[in-house]
């Protein structure tokens, strides 16, 4: 087999990058936040990446130490048990595979809109295949490629609501710049709460990259820079913006952010005009196709690796081409999500906006599990280290597990309305699928090339 070619720092900070979606996070999220937190948005987008920050540096010192594909699957199948850590694979599957759902649906909502502008008028749901069958083909080209491609994209997107950011920020907004939304309101205790909800949620996907790093040039330097640097970008990008947008609908006018379908649209037009705005629409559309390609990507490396531990079946790991990319679970995790599309929008003519949120929470519900036990795995592995870092090996999972709780028990209690009360018994099954996939691994002796 022709030696793999090594990623580059850049190259795996891409891919975390793409997957958080920060201008998308910021074109979706806040309204909802805002409705919770008030004007204290931005102190809930900065609270949220504190305690994101503790749980990627248990992502980290993990990745650091155990090497190997797959993830939070390699790092608690060695500090768990391999139980364990099949479990964190498998539910990172679900979490990926719903994100391409999630973010493949609304990345044709935000394309309508921008070329609506253009004077191109076809149908939302053709939008949304081509988007589907376009992400698949571009991923054949390797993750050299996709990573390149998804960082360009992000990065783009980002530039742009910058420059709105700025805008906002030096003309004072609608009253004037003002140090009230960094002032916790006492009232507001629970309604802070339940805004970093909202802003735990815009940094799902941080971890994406360590599904790749194995194939970095320097792995554990590549695990550190790609995970901590995304985060920490994202948290301070996160504050700035959310700042801006409540000085920029003014303190006094929060309700108009909060009941806002595009806060970021009417913003662009309120302080740069019309032609500001498209390019708004622009930029919130290629930072979600950067998402969807992103949780592409990192789904068909978690199957990969999981076909390659004799899980799943080893047809998932075949590796094909100079790039040895693997296209069968890019194909499967592309075809699964045609049909998913043409059954609930189509079919069942679910709404883009709807289908983010429902498959966007499924993946939520697992990936916060995961990242729990992920910090349990921390703790455990270095428990018995000579090396041991009080901080990063046992307060830093103990503050991320705390800060996991509070979204975890408000997913579920109180019930939500049908049908996001149906989606945790959907990640539960799920989880019971896993125990039994898991009596089923078989040994790996076949030859991938065989297939």
């Amino acid at each position: 087999m022709e030696k793999r070619k090594k990623l580059t720092l850049l190259e795996v900070f891409g891919l975390s990058i793409a997957m958080v979606a920060p201008t998308g996070a910021m074109s979706f999220n806040t309204a909802s936040a805002a409705a919770n937190a008030g004007i204290n948005m931005p102190i809930a987008f900065l609270l949220g990446g504190i305690g994101v920050l503790f749980v990627a540096i248990s992502f980290v010192e993990l990745g650091k130490r155990i090497p190997g594909d797959g993830s939070a699957y390699a790092y608690n199948a060695k500090a768990l048990g391999e139980k364990a850590g099949f479990i964190s694979g498998w539910l990172l599957v679900l979490t990926y595979v719903t994100f391409v759902f999630s973010s493949g649906a609304i990345v044709g909502n935000f394309a309508n809109v921008f070329l609506s502008h253009l004077g191109v008028h076809l149908p939302v749901n053709l939008y949304n295949i081509l988007v589907l069958l376009l992400g698949g083909w571009l991923s054949h080209k390797g993750i050299e490629f996709s990573t390149r491609l998804t960082l360009i994209l992000e990065l783009l997107a980002v530039l742009v609501l910058s420059v709105l950011t700025v805008v906002i920020i030096f003309s004072g907004g609608r009253s004037g710049n003002s140090v009230q939304p960094l002032i916790p309101q006492p009232h507001m205790a629970t309604g802070l709460g339940m805004g970093m909800v909202f802003a735990l949620m815009s940094f799902a996907g941080f971890e994406g990259s360590a599904t790749i790093a194995p194939r970095a040039r320097n792995p554990r330097k590549a695990i550190s820079i790609a995970l901590l640097g995304a985060v920490s970008f994202a948290a301070i990008f996160y504050f700035l913006v959310s700042y801006a947008e409540v000085i920029g609908f003014g303190s006094a006018h929060i309700g108009d952010l909060a009941k806002s379908t595009a806060p970021m649209n009417f913003l662009a037009t309120h302080y740069l005009g019309t032609n500001a705005a498209i390019f708004m629409d622009f930029a919130a559309m290629v930072s979600y196709f950067a998402c969807y390609f992103g949780a592409l990507n990192a789904g068909a490396f978690m199957l990969e690796a999981l076909g390659k531990s004799g899980y799943l079946h080893p047809w998932l790991a075949v590796e094909s081409g100079d790039k040895q990319t693997p296209t069968h679970a890019l194909d499967s995790i592309t075809g699964l999500a045609l049909i998913v599309y043409v059954i609930f929008a189509i079919g069942l003519g679910v709404s883009a906006s709807d289908m983010y949120n429902w498959f966007g929470t499924i993946g939520m519900l697992g990936l916060l599990t995961v990242y729990v036990l992920v910090n349990i795995g921390a703790i455990v592995y270095f428990r018995k280290d000579k090396g041991r870092s009080m901080f990063k090996h046992v307060l830093a999972p103990v503050i991320g597990i705390l800060v996991l709780i509070y979204p975890i028990y408000t997913s579920i209690w109180p019930i939500p309305a049908f049908p996001m009360n149906t989606f945790p018994y959907i990640a539960i099954v799920w989880f019971l699928i896993g125990l039994w996939v898991a009596t089923k691994r078989r040994k790996v002796e076949t030859r991938l090339e065989d297939f």
